[in-house]
């Protein structure tokens, strides 16, 4: 990456800047309680099977199978294994969930400093989230004053790794890949797809962000 060559950052959300590995074991947790004694699993091989669940109909809602309502209903109804759970009784359910994931929303390490420390540059939010959800998120945490754009699949038209997400973004500034970098945690839909439309990128991950979000502010300085 050349620094002095970049103009803008293209963020994805959700285990990037959100710290959303911590919010779905607080929401999980919630949730899990009052049907723990159904399972004989442990309450790690329990989270794992609901991560599995998350997954599984997260991707079915980036393809545009499902609404976001709908996957977090069909993700109940897969783990509960209750295929004939009505929306109303699966919401009902869901809601200790919903109401534990948003009290505990949080940034990831480092990236309150890092966002400070890239106000030179445009900022752009590329996110498969909903559009209502991603930018309620941002709010909350009081960093939607960092960027120009957020861009979801409801104004891109489809999800990353689609290029069309990537060039979306770009269009908003009139930007060449090669005066961005992409900055996300998802080496398939984040990192692959940026860096073969000739974008520089960097991954990071649980434990590292704080790390490379330091290394990459003074990087960015002189950019």
């Amino acid at each position: 990456m050349n620094p002095r060559g970049i103009k803008a950052l293209l963020l994805d959300l959700d285990d990037t800047l959100f710290d959303d590995r911590h919010a779905t074991a607080q929401g999980f947790a919630a949730f899990i309680g009052p049907h723990a004694a159904r399972f004989a699993e442990s309450d790690n091989e329990l989270l794992r099977r609901w991560r599995g669940c998350v997954a599984r109909h997260w991707h079915r809602f980036e393809q545009g199978e499902l609404t976001i309502e709908q996957q977090r209903h069909e993700r109940l109804r897969d783990f509960l294994n209750l295929p004939h759970l009505n929306d109303d009784e699966a919401a009902r359910l869901f809601q200790p969930y919903m109401d534990a994931y948003r009290r505990h929303r949080r940034l990831t390490p480092g990236a309150a400093a890092f966002l400070d420390a890239t106000r030179h540059l445009i900022r752009i939010v590329v996110s498969n989230g909903a559009a209502e959800q991603q930018r309620d998120k941002l709010a909350h945490l009081g960093i939607d004053h960092h960027f120009r754009h957020v861009v979801t699949v409801d104004e891109a038209g489809a999800a990353k790794p689609d290029p069309r997400m990537f060039r979306h973004a770009l269009a908003l500034e009139n930007l060449a890949p090669e005066h961005c970098l992409m900055v996300g945690d998802d080496g398939e839909r984040d990192i692959a797809p940026a860096r073969k439309l000739g974008m520089a990128a960097c991954q990071v991950s649980h434990g590292s962000h704080a790390a490379v979000f330091e290394q990459l502010s003074r990087q960015l300085q002189t950019a």
